[in-house]
């Protein structure tokens, strides 16, 4: 394996000067010293005549790994040249920068320079001129990861080249500050694992969660600022990803360019090495040219709110069908932010007139993709057809459907109402999307004593077939079945992606067809209100017309006066707990009769009037400022 390798600006480098830097990377380093000053001497030799700044990056034997040319920009290049494992690199790597002159030596790095150089996790960075002042006077400054503090860097000694490489890096590490190397990025989280410089620059190790930092703007409203952070962290929790950090700002207008003002951004990008972040999420969509730049400047991948919600329904498809639909709500999503490599991939035409740059990679695959989203396109109409056709078979029976923020307990409270047995009833989990494709269930209600009233019909039967009795201790006395269709649909969460919306239109038909809308909230939720709000204003753009109810759910999980909020803001609610089956019964007695009585189900109904004293709970729901 080659011990060295020479990178960065190397076009239009000469035989003889490619042959003195490779003399340089061939000399070894002390193991007990800081560096060799012949060595470092020669290097900023080579660094005044190349007028270019020059990096070594040496190792714990003092081998040198990489001879970098010009300014350190970004740490992908650098990793990707970086040759070895990280085992053969080691944790103690040393950087040793030639630039500037004697007069004006930049003892410190700029502030991209110094996020590059914490991607690589060095012990120590030595910093000086590339030539000696009067005097043979030569500055130097010995700097050391801070943990901590608006500075990425320590200045730890500053004074003479000569003086600084003979001090010994374990002692001068072991006085110092805590180095992220050392102490380990996770170590602010209690994990103690180091980070290792393949892994510093936005990669994640095999089998560990995705550590994500989090850049949100905030209004200034306490409230409403702590709600919408925790339900981003929340969101990157179920794309599997971990929360370390959060980064804040406070902006009356966001900057066209970035949304967030580019100190903030600097910051972010250091906060992100120290907490071993591999990935950043903002809080508000991105447009492509914002999301390259953010990336520019924090030298991480970055993602929007819509990309995570885009990645979640992705990781939760089961279905040909919602995998079709999430794929094409992904296409839409990333076609315009697709980013070409300039002409090196363009092909050349053949003829008169065809001479030229050419079709470039880019446009090849913008065209790919459109090509592919067409025929989604084409597959997601006829999947709603189909579903059209198996609404018109049921058009004999009532339907009804549950609709809601993600999460609420809509699949559990199916559950509860079909009387589906433990494992074999549709998936209901404490987690954001867990259930994306709509399931139908045949309910028949009816009076009984212990409020337990199993489904007609087992789940695994189908949810077209009918028969079957209910069953429960021997003295329940049954009423008069009055059998309906229960559809459960994808949540619903604050500013759902538009491309999500169109996607998902066949699926979210089976709530707009229904004969009533079950409104489902999750009354723990201190933030129950706004979601209500937020659910009533999809609907509302969606246009549908189906009467609405509102079901509060989590009554035995919620504080002791949410109940008498509750009713204040929507008086008609109805209060039950799925899981532990509390308030069924006088649900299944309420929607004996709901949304209408009389009504003929193979007719429309008018979707205008309740005809119930049930509420119709539409526009905006009130919030409580206390």
């Amino acid at each position: 394996m080659k011990q060295a390798v020479v990178a960065g600006r190397t076009a239009g480098l000469r035989p003889a000067e490619r042959r003195r830097l490779d003399q340089i990377c061939h000399r070894r380093h002390p193991a007990d010293a800081v560096a060799d000053l012949l060595t470092l001497q020669r290097l900023a030799s080579e660094a005044e005549r190349l007028e270019e700044p020059l990096t070594l990056v040496v190792d714990g034997r003092g081998l040198c790994r990489l001879l970098w040319i010009g300014d350190l920009e970004t740490s992908g290049r650098l990793l990707e040249k970086l040759p070895g494992s990280s085992r053969r690199q080691g944790s103690d790597l040393r950087l040793m920068t030639s630039a500037g002159s004697a007069r004006q030596p930049p003892l410190r790095p700029g502030a991209r320079e110094a996020v590059v150089g914490l991607d690589l996790a060095p012990r120590l960075w030595l910093r000086f001129s590339r030539q000696a002042a009067a005097g043979g006077h030569w500055p130097a400054s010995l700097l050391t990861p801070q943990p901590s503090g608006e500075e990425a860097w320590h200045q730890e000694l500053e004074g003479e080249l000569a003086a600084l490489c003979s001090l010994d890096p374990a002692l001068l590490s072991d006085s110092g500050p805590a180095t992220p190397s050392r102490q380990g990025a996770s170590g602010l989280h209690g994990d103690g694992a180091a980070a290792t410089p393949h892994q510093a620059a936005g990669s994640t190790a095999p089998g560990r969660a995705e550590r994500v930092l989090l850049l949100v703007l905030i209004s200034g409203e306490a409230g409403r600022d702590a709600r919408r952070l925790a339900e981003l962290e929340g969101l990157v929790r179920s794309a599997g990803g971990e929360p370390v950090g959060v980064v804040s700002q406070r902006r009356s207008s966001g900057a066209a360019p970035t949304l967030w003002g580019e100190g903030k951004l600097r910051e972010a990008a250091l906060e992100a090495r120290r907490l071993g972040a591999s990935l950043v999420v903002t809080d508000r969509e991105l447009t492509p040219v914002q999301a390259r730049n953010l990336e520019r400047i924090v030298d991480l991948p970055v993602s929007d709110r819509s990309e995570l919600i885009l990645d979640i329904f992705a990781q939760r498809a089961a279905s040909a069908a919602g995998r079709l639909q999430v794929e094409l709500a992904q296409l839409r999503y990333r076609l315009p932010r697709l980013s070409g490599r300039g002409l090196s991939l363009s092909r050349q035409g053949g003829g008169i007139g065809t001479r030229g740059p050419g079709e470039t990679q880019l446009e090849k695959d913008r065209r790919a993709i459109a090509r592919r989203i067409e025929r989604l396109q084409r597959d997601v109409r006829e999947l709603g057809e189909h579903r059209a056709r198996l609404r018109q078979s049921r058009r004999g029976q009532r339907r009804l459907a549950l609709v809601g923020y993600t999460n609420a307990g809509k699949s559990s409270l199916l559950n509860a109402l079909s009387g589906a047995r433990a494992g074999e009833g549709v998936l209901a989990e404490n987690r954001l999307f867990a259930t994306l494709d709509p399931t139908t269930r045949r309910v028949r209600l009816g009076g009984t004593n212990d409020g337990s009233f199993p489904a007609a019909n087992h789940p695994d039967e189908g949810a077209a077939k009918g028969g079957g009795r209910p069953h429960g201790s021997g003295d329940e006395e049954a009423g008069p079945e009055l059998p309906l269709l229960l559809t459960d649909t994808v949540g619903f969460i604050e500013d759902l992606p538009p491309q999500l919306v169109e996607a998902f239109r066949s699926t979210l038909e089976e709530a707009l067809e229904a004969d009533g809308l079950l409104l489902v909230v999750d009354l723990s939720d201190p933030a129950w209100p706004e979601q209500l709000t937020s659910v009533n204003a999809l609907l509302d753009r969606l246009g549908a017309t189906p009467p609405r109810l509102v079901i509060g759910n989590q009554i035995d999980r919620c504080p002791a006066g949410e109940l008498d909020r509750a009713q204040a803001l929507v008086a008609e609610m109805l209060f039950i707990s799925a899981t532990a089956d509390l308030g069924l019964q006088n649900l299944r007695r309420h929607l004996s009769h709901w949304p209408a009585s009389g009504v003929d189900p193979a007719a429309p109904a008018d979707r205008s009037t309740d005809g119930t004293a049930a509420v119709r709970a539409r526009g905006p729901v009130p919030t409580s400022k206390g």
